[in-house]
């Protein structure tokens, strides 16, 4: 049977760890609600992160709000849909490999809640998938 756990990740390091365990996994990244704060607050690492999924060909899907049409253009091997109302600035959710990130974007104190299971993170991504097919391009 495999593990199931729950891990909480706090501060700079702690987000960091979670978005290098996604490098680690080698998965499609699909990103729910995804965030201009995490850009914003992180420039030089989603740089360097942005060039290491690209070396090792981690395609990304991303839903964002509409407001945020074009904010993600340049993001390599994604391809980004908007829908209107989908979320606040400072959460997002990736969702890759049997896991489950939950981002809560604060300046000063960021954390993730990080669901290890492979039933929750199907059930996420059927609720994705959803969302994706009515979202536009």
């Amino acid at each position: 049977k495999e593990k199931q756990e729950t891990n909480f990740f706090k501060g700079h390091t702690g987000v960091k760890g979670v978005f290098e365990d996604q490098i680690k996994e080698g998965k499609e990244l699909l990103i729910l609600a995804a965030s201009p704060s995490a850009r914003e607050m992180f420039p030089a690492y989603f740089h360097w992160f942005d060039v290491r999924r690209k070396q090792k060909n981690i395609k990304a899907r991303m839903l964002t709000d509409a407001k945020h049409s074009g904010k993600f253009s340049d993001v390599p091997l994604a391809e980004v849909r908007l829908i209107s109302g989908l979320g606040n600035e400072n959460t997002s959710t990736n969702i890759y490999a049997d896991k489950v990130a939950i981002i809560f974007w604060n300046k000063e104190k960021p954390f993730v809640v990080l669901i290890k299971q492979k039933e929750i993170a199907d059930a996420y991504r059927a609720y994705f998938e959803q969302i994706w097919k009515i979202a536009k391009k």
